[in-house]
């Protein structure tokens, strides 16, 4: 085996995400067939070949067997205190999270009263409060704190996502309740970290204007909350998005700089490795040891650790070896998206490294045409070789692709890596009163380098064809078949050393292609997609690639994400049930994104300041009096707005749509097919309906009658629902799959 740690790395990385998919389980079965396998594989091995399938038969038997062991206090610790409120004491580990509307905190679970077990010490829940509660990292915080399951079911989901992060459960706390909050601050080194971190973040916000500073401080510091929608959209709309937080690009940037400051000392080569690796360390201390820093850090540690021996780095090994680190420190970590693509995206640009240098070396003379041709194509070749290995991810767990992601980094990659070595300088230099004007100098710079980023990569998102959607359900069988393709040519080629690639790549293109011209050729129908979220209802009313939102209570992402599965490519209105805070944050951001004809606000309450920015996005507006009436697409459908209610008449199907503010007492309801609520509204007994949807079902159902209003419909499991009016009368009931 040339490359003994990138097999067992890799193996280790894919039978662990497998055994996410599977469960305990199916994990512990898996393990022992492949521990089995393995035994076979060895005992049959013919003398003089290699060890590798033995090895990776050994390494996926681990993997399973690992994990379904590991993965069990996880599993009980959910199971436990899911829909149980108990009082809990713990520290807020990191900043607070306030973009969604609501202030989550990550927390720290030390001490749980009234349990006799341990199973919630030590792990982390993450919790949702109110405005009255205020508290910061590293506080202690004391209350009664009501538990939930994790939301979702799919391997890309929220709970998968939050168990690799070490989260077991959600859960709010009650402000009916006595709770405490004591302040608090890291000690020793951590401590230091994080004052760096904070006075970095600090002297950013000084020195440079908006938006260029908040830019700053999620490229240099990954701090991302306070970067504007537009700049967040425009950076994933041009495939730059890994900018945003800090990965391998920052840490070449900044490992290369050290290195090439070292050499101008008369060190020893070991000395200057581990100088080196010291400085990353710093690095990843500054910028808050999040995950995408661990492990880009992790992988240039080992790079070092390898120069320390006097032994040249094998990158392929070097990436196994921080990916097999990686995953053993948590069972969850194959379901950490980041991971997957950033150990995708490193896998394509290695592999591809040597074909990038042969073509260089084949059509260049020397000298400037050949450094000139030798960025170039780098660049262009290695973002289209990681967006090749990280395609099958980006289409399971993002539904798009950006097609400009070549062209982008091309004009992005280059200025961003100097915009770190000028910030960092930036900031040094302000400590220091006698460099003020080295210091002016290099903020100027930033300045302009982080406005020519969000100019370049705003025009790279408005080019056509940008951003395209993947959200298709044909999508994923398309990408079975490919793979199924590969795998076979690689077993009917095994025995010769070049593979019919083009070939291949052509066959995938034509199923592409062939499956997109079936899909464009359905007849145009109407859906009522209503969005799976616990927050509150959203509604999605799609004809003939037009769409109409009706209610903002789920996340933007969740809205976005139905917009591109149905196909809308011109968003007609957007209707508002309510003004509270979440809904108009969610609101402004589908309106900025999507810039619909026409927004239809209720009326009494002072408009929140992100909605009104947003407003200028839409070609108008107005504020429902005591009633509105909106029509769709030619009359093909309507919708009538009306104390807190907006009542949908499609074709043959109605249906009432409530918001949390709903009250049936002030208005008398027609006859409707379904009742479509986050929560029943007030009055609702006056109203008769044959079907009834709850988005906020855990809470809604402690009220809910089925003698008066029969059996409800879960909006949830991870899964929209899709209500179909057909031809005949009656309603297609689905999920958004």
């Amino acid at each position: 085996m040339k490359r003994p740690l990138a097999l067992v790395g890799f193996t280790y990385l894919l039978t662990q995400a497998v055994s996410v998919f599977l469960g305990a389980r199916g994990a512990l079965f898996l393990g022992l067939a492949c521990l089995l396998a393995g035994l076979l594989l060895l005992l049959l091995r013919r003398k003089g070949r290699d060890f590798v399938l033995p090895a990776a038969a050994f390494t996926a038997a681990a993997a399973c067997l690992l994990f379904a062991f590991a993965s069990v206090p996880y599993v009980q610790a959910a199971e436990s205190y899911a829909g149980k409120t108990v009082q809990l004491s713990g520290t807020v580990c990191e900043e607070p999270d306030a973009s969604s509307g609501r202030v989550h905190y990550v927390l720290q679970v030390e001490s749980c009263a009234g349990r006799t077990d341990n199973l919630l010490t030590g792990k982390k829940i993450r919790l949702t409060s109110g405005e009255s509660f205020s508290a910061g990292a590293f506080d202690r915080v004391t209350g009664w704190v009501h538990l939930s399951a994790l939301p979702g079911s799919g391997y890309f989901s929220t709970k998968n996502r939050s168990l690799a992060e070490g989260t077991v459960l959600q859960g709010y706390l009650n402000p009916f309740a006595a709770y405490q909050v004591w302040a608090g601050a890291p000690a020793g080194v951590h401590g230091w970290f994080y004052r760096a971190h904070r006075r970095l973040l600090e002297c950013f916000a000084d020195n440079l204007p908006a938006p260029e500073d908040a830019l700053v401080s999620g490229v240099l510091a990954g701090e991302k909350q306070n970067v504007p929608t537009a700049v967040k959209t425009a950076f994933r709309g041009a495939g730059v998005s890994h900018l945003m937080c800090v990965s391998g690009l920052h840490m070449t940037a900044v490992a290369g700089l050290l290195l090439l400051l070292l050499r101008l000392l008369p060190l020893t080569h070991r000395l200057r490795s581990i100088l080196a690796g010291a400085g990353i360390v710093l690095f990843m201390g500054i910028t808050g040891f999040t995950p995408s820093v661990m492990r880009s850090g992790l992988m240039y540690l080992v790079m070092l650790l390898g120069s320390c021996f006097y032994r040249r780095a094998d990158g392929l090994n070097s990436l196994g070896f921080a990916v097999l680190l990686l995953c053993m420190a948590n069972p969850f970590a194959a379901a950490d998206v980041s991971l997957l693509l950033s150990a995708s995206a490193t896998l394509g640009i290695l592999l591809f490294s040597p074909a990038v240098s042969r073509f260089v070396l084949r059509h260049s003379r020397g000298g400037l045409q050949r450094k000139v041709l030798s960025y170039f194509a780098s660049t262009v070749f290695m973002s289209l070789a990681a967006m090749l290995f990280t395609l099958p991810v980006s289409l399971l767990a993002f539904n798009e692709v950006s097609l400009v992601s070549p062209l982008s980094n091309l004009l992005v990659l280059t200025p961003s890596s100097i915009m770190v070595y000028t910030g960092f300088l930036a900031a040094g230099f302000s400590l220091v009163p006698l460099f003020g004007g080295a210091a002016a100098l290099f903020w100027r710079l930033t300045q302009a380098l982080a406005r020519y980023l969000i100019c370049s990569t705003s025009w790279c998102a408005s080019l056509p064809f940008a951003e395209l959607p993947t959200d298709f359900r044909f999508v994923r069988l398309w990408l079975s078949a490919a793979l199924l393709l590969l795998g076979c040519l690689c077993f009917l080629c095994r025995r010769h050393t070049k593979l019919p690639l083009r070939l291949t790549a052509l066959l995938c293109v034509v199923m592409l292609l062939a499956n997109s011209f079936v899909y464009e050729l359905r007849s145009p129908q109407m859906k009522v997609t209503v969005a799976a979220s616990a927050e509150g209802v959203s509604v999605v009313v799609s004809y003939a690639r037009h769409g109409a939102v009706i209610g903002c209570g789920a996340d933007s992402s969740q809205t976005a994400l139905i917009l591109r599965r149905c196909g809308v490519r011109h968003l007609d209105t957007v209707m508002l049930l309510s003004l509270s805070n979440r809904e108009s944050q969610q609101a402004a951001e589908i309106i900025t994104a999507y810039h619909p004809s026409a927004v239809v606000l209720p009326s009494g309450e002072a408009l929140d300041g992100l909605l009104q920015e947003s407003l200028a996005c839409a070609g108008q507006y107005w504020i429902a009096g005591a009633q509105a009436q909106v029509s769709l697409w030619n009359c093909s459908a309507s919708v009538t707005f009306e104390s807190g209610t907006a009542s949908l008449l499609a074709e043959d199907f109605s249906a009432l749509i409530c918001g949390d503010s709903a009250d049936l007492r002030r208005c008398l309801p027609g006859k409707t097919q379904a009742l479509i609520c986050s929560s029943l509204p007030k009055g609702e007994e006056r109203l008769q309906t044959s079907l009834t949807v709850l988005c906020r079902y855990p809470n809604t159902l402690k009220t809910y009658s089925t003698a008066r209003r029969g059996m409800p419909v879960i909006a949830g499991g991870g899964e929209d629902l899709v209500l179909q009016p057909m031809k005949d009368g009656s309603v297609k009931i689905g999920r958004n799959d």
